[in-house]
């Protein structure tokens, strides 16, 4: 099998923009997890778009739109990134996608430390705004994060805008100040979060968020853009 070469694998893993690296500290360590938790390396790490297989024990990364493949070593705490997407579906014939925090090495290995993002409906998507915004999605209601605004779409309902701003952030949680027509906090708590996607297969989502509109909860998933 053909091991995808450094200068390739380096143009599949986008670099975090000012934004993204600014917001990425807000993804390091979950609650319980020490404080040298290897996910604080996500604030300076990149994110990796593509299909992950399994084959025996060994975890296959292929990038969106290439047809390399590179050996996966999971370096998040007790390998749980590894742990969460098997018990999502990942299985032998049963690829999955994935978004995942990492480097590449020249020896034809992706170091994977965090989880954005992952979905059983294992096709690349559209590529994503590199923004380092948020988005989040709840039963029948979505929340985009981009350039300084938010915009709440709810089914058979006009779309809802207004700026936002950070209150707080640290390690594992984030306080956004929604105002305008929202006029609405916004908290994002780092845990693991199931929901499904318009294809009716589950996807996992490192975030959950939990929106209040005029004394209305909005309870979903959150993950960055």
């Amino acid at each position: 099998m053909p091991f995808l070469r450094h200068t390739l694998l380096s143009l599949c893993l986008a670099a975090a923009t000012s934004g993204l690296a600014a917001a990425d500290n807000t993804a390091a360590a979950a609650p319980t997890a020490p404080a040298a938790d290897s996910r604080a390396a996500t604030a300076a790490g990149k994110v990796a778009r593509g299909l992950i297989l399994q084959s025996q024990e060994r975890l296959i990364f292929t990038p969106c739109r290439d047809r390399n493949y590179v050996n996966i070593e999971d370096l998040s705490p007790n390998a749980e990134v590894t742990t969460q997407l098997k018990a999502l579906g990942l299985a032998e014939g049963t690829p999955i996608y994935a978004e995942v925090f990492g480097e590449a090495e020249g020896n034809g290995i992706l170091r994977m430390r965090a989880l954005n993002f992952a979905s059983l409906d294992a096709r690349c998507y559209a590529p994503r705004r590199s923004t380092g915004e948020w988005r989040a999605a709840g039963k029948d209601w979505s929340l985009t994060l981009f350039e300084n605004q938010g915009t709440l779409q709810q089914s058979n309902q006009p779309d809802v805008s207004g700026e936002y701003a950070v209150n707080a952030q640290d390690d594992n949680s984030v306080n956004i100040a929604l105002g305008g027509q929202l006029n609405a906090p916004l908290r994002l708590k780092r845990q693991n979060c199931r929901s499904t996607g318009d294809s009716g297969k589950p996807r996992l989502q490192a975030w959950h968020a939990e929106l209040t509109v005029k004394g209305k909860k909005y309870e979903g998933c959150a993950w960055r853009q």
